[in-house]
């Protein structure tokens, strides 16, 4: 398979890719799933509401127990009135975290890869860049005018390069050997570094086995035994 490489400078050509990595056919439950898995570990479980334990609001009896017409009552904190306590609410304990084995999880990221193939471009000028945000705009105008969220994948960022993309608010930068599928999924374009692309190449390409050639066992040796002719004595 052939991405291809975009250059402010000459011609766009393409750079042959490994299929294991970027051609793999499209498996949209597992990306939903490290999508689901990697939103809930954002999450920290601090959320609590009180409960009408917790209320400082008056325990005193409200009214009579009879004669009023009312249901009774015996303090302002349940949950039934306005500025009582909240029953069954978060209590700040929650642990949202979710795991995904390594072999899911790297099946994710390729199929989202291989599904966003046609919205990946090449491009070391973006690893070039002087620090300032108008040279990384115009150079994105230039190759990317229409795309929304863009994704910046390099092998080592630099801080004349994280300088020139941080206040570009539609634009994310991260590391190949960070990437996860929430970012490669939500990303309208991604552009990634020559460097980058072997890193991901690395990490996520099946290890090519080899063919040993296993030799046929040896026959064990066989000892033949000569059987003594009995001689009869007369």
């Amino acid at each position: 398979m052939k991405l291809r490489v975009a250059s402010t400078i000459g011609k766009e050509t393409s750079l042959e890719v490994r299929d294991d990595v970027f051609g793999v056919k499209l498996n949209a439950p597992i990306i939903s799933q490290a999508v689901r898995v990697y939103l809930s570990n954002q999450r920290q479980g601090t959320s609590k509401v009180k409960t009408r334990s917790e209320i400082n609001r008056t325990k005193h009896k409200w009214f009579k127990q009879k004669g009023t017409g009312n249901a009774r009552h015996g303090a302002r904190s349940p949950n039934i009135f306005v500025g009582g306590g909240i029953a069954h609410g978060p209590t700040g304990l929650q642990n949202w975290n979710l795991k995904m084995s390594s072999a899911l999880r790297r099946s994710a990221i390729v199929s989202a890869l291989s599904a966003q193939v046609e919205n990946i471009i090449i491009s070391n000028d973006i690893a070039q860049l002087d620090g300032k945000t108008a040279s990384a705009q115009k150079m994105l105008n230039k190759m990317v005018p229409d795309a929304k969220h863009i994704l910046v994948v390099l092998d080592k960022p630099t801080n004349l390069v994280l300088r020139s993309l941080r206040n570009l608010e539609n634009v994310y930068v991260t590391q190949a050997g960070r990437l996860n599928t929430y970012e490669v999924a939500y990303a309208d374009v991604l552009i990634l570094t020559k460097e980058a692309v072997k890193m991901l190449e690395e990490r996520l390409g099946q290890a090519e086995k080899a063919e040993t050639q296993v030799e046929p066992a040896a026959k064990p040796a066989t000892k033949t035994v000569k059987k003594a002719s009995k001689v009869s004595e007369k």
